[in-house]
């Protein structure tokens, strides 16, 4: 008797516990469902963010490059134009009283040169904030150029190559600037800093990436140097601003750095 009415609380307890077991796992199921969706959803916020953060850091090296280009027409069309001026009146008057005057002529002489020397000056600025080679001929010629200007000085010996051109598209101005400043960089680095004899650099075109290969036989470098820091810091920059990688190496004897840029 008693074990029938053992057996039938049992029977009757099942039910309840069932109940009980379903309501458990439900609410580890839950759990677990919010935990992955609140985690999803740091994910998405830290990515939002991120995106952010590169847009800004793009809009503002986009506006740093915008008022460099400004500041360099400035140079050249008003600055330049007056100092042409200043230039053509000091020859007027060496014409006109130079032959005259010899003391004149001479201190009209040394005028002129230092006139001359502020528009290469100007010039050479006006290039430097914004190469005008590359509006007309492209980043990689004007990189090809740049090597070829650094192997005539005789120091150090440039070899510039590009590979598969067809995937490399740089029609978009800031990653032409972005790339033509990121290699102009590393080789003042190598000229100012590392006692090498040979650079090369190398653009390799894919459908996935524009990637940079860059070489020196220097004596590598300190990223923590303080001398290094400005320069490597822009440099940073300007690549996550396209959502690039760099990677530096440094070898036996010199350096290797590889920059990656989803190609767009």
């Amino acid at each position: 008797m008693e074990a029938e009415e053992h057996l039938s609380f049992i029977r009757t307890l099942l039910p309840f516990v069932g109940v009980i077991f379903l309501i458990a796992i439900g609410v580890i199921l839950l759990t677990q469902q919010f935990r992955k969706n609140l985690y999803k959803e740091e994910l998405k916020q830290v990515e939002l963010r991120r995106k952010h953060i590169t847009e800004i850091s793009k809009s503002t090296i986009m506006g740093q490059e915008l008022e460099r280009k400004r500041i360099s027409q400035d140079l050249h069309d008003s600055l330049g134009a007056v100092l042409s001026i200043v230039k053509m009146h000091i020859l007027q008057i060496e014409r006109k009283h130079g032959s005259t005057n010899p003391s004149l002529a001479s201190d009209l002489m040394n005028i002129r040169s230092l006139t001359e020397n502020a528009i290469e000056s100007m010039r050479r600025i006006s290039h430097e904030l914004m190469p005008p080679q590359i509006e007309r001929f492209g980043v990689l010629d004007t990189l090809e150029q740049t090597c070829r200007q650094v192997t005539e000085a005789g120091n150090i010996k440039c070899k510039f190559t590009t590979t598969d051109q067809s995937y490399i598209h740089l029609t978009e101005e800031l990653m032409s600037l972005t790339i033509y400043r990121v290699c102009l960089e590393l080789i003042n680095n190598t000229i100012k800093h590392s006692n090498a004899s040979e650079l090369s650099l190398e653009i390799i075109g894919s459908k996935e990436s524009i990637t940079i290969e860059y070489k020196d036989n220097g004596d590598g470098i300190d990223l923590k140097s303080k001398s290094n820091g400005a320069g490597l810091k822009n440099m940073n920059n300007r690549i996550n601003s396209l959502s690039g990688t760099i990677e530096y190496n440094n070898e036996v004897k010199g350096i290797s750095v590889f920059i990656s840029f989803p190609n767009i």
